[in-house]
């Protein structure tokens, strides 16, 4: 008796364009952002993966520069095999996180990154007291 086999769906033609711009940005990415944005125990400071903060199935974009860090091979497998870590850190967020929860996520990044302590200026917004760079 022979098994039948079922063809795989082809990949729609809105899901390739897609794939395509991801592929660009990726490169785009990878080459403008030098140095990983991580730095974890470990880190061989050179960017090869591209990391969602938000993932696609959390409703998160995958081609806006906001949402996304460039990780080494190192810290993004720690990134993802740590979650509740990862995001207490601040490299994931819920699916629920708006401006407000993306905004905090990012001050612990900096904080657990560079090492500066948050302070809120007389405006409400946060700063970083200690050295880093604000791309």
């Amino acid at each position: 008796m022979a098994v039948k086999r079922s063809r795989i769906n082809p990949v729609s033609s809105k899901r390739m364009a897609l794939n395509r711009e991801r592929k660009k940005f990726r490169e785009d990415i990878l080459r403008i952002r030098i140095m990983c944005e991580a730095r974890i125990a470990g880190c061989t400071m050179t960017p090869t993966d591209v990391h969602e903060i938000k993932t696609r199935a959390r409703g998160g974009s995958i081609i806006d520069p906001e949402n996304v860090l460039a990780l080494c091979r190192h810290c993004h497998h720690f990134i993802t095999v740590e979650p509740a870590w990862s995001q207490e850190m601040g490299f994931t967020v819920h699916s629920w996180a708006g401006d407000a929860e993306m905004a905090a996520a990012k001050r612990a990044r900096h904080s657990f990154v560079y090492g500066g302590t948050q302070v809120e200026d007389d405006n409400g917004d946060w700063e970083f007291e200690g050295e880093w760079d604000d791309d």
